[in-house]
């Protein structure tokens, strides 16, 4: 593969949610094929490849891609979203939410129903409530989207 591919719900390029393995092995270059540990400490197949020059981490489930995990600024949406992203343009977008995660918060928007913001941010909400759109932008605006994540989408 050359050049950037796009990002959207369904991932990168040639390496999209529900491919076979196989598929993919025949577009991508291959680095890495094996268990790892992954979330809350469970092993997991991962599946590593270089596109476009970048290294992208994917979660193999029955021999299909299943997550697809963005850590270069390389990679973004037909309207730019992408890693660096100020948080403040994810918490603009109609219906964002953020919530708390295993290693950061994250956001997520119906405008873009499959990806999964993360930002290295306290884990744990004000005192009393849940990281609302409007409550996270006013705190933490400036930090910038340092993964994302291709995750299913459930509208």
């Amino acid at each position: 593969m050359t050049g950037a591919p796009m990002l959207d719900e369904d991932g990168i390029g040639e390496l999209r949610r529900g491919r076979l393995v196989s598929e993919v092995a025949a577009e991508c270059e291959v680095i890495r094929d094996g268990q790892q540990q992954g979330q809350e400490g469970m092993m997991e197949r991962v599946l590593v490849l270089q596109i476009a020059g970048e290294t992208v981490r994917s979660v193999v489930v029955k021999d299909r891609i299943d997550r697809i995990q963005v850590n270069s600024p390389r990679f973004r949406t037909a309207d730019s979203l992408g890693v660096d992203t100020p948080l403040s343009r994810i918490a603009a977008m109609r219906g964002a939410q953020f919530a708390p995660g295993e290693d950061g918060v994250y956001g997520f928007s119906p405008e873009h129903c499959g990806l999964s913001f993360r930002f290295s941010l306290p884990w744990r909400p004000p005192a009393g409530g849940q990281w609302t759109a409007a409550a996270i932008a006013k705190q933490h605006g400036t930090a910038a989207v340092n993964r994302v994540i291709v995750i299913p989408c459930r509208r």
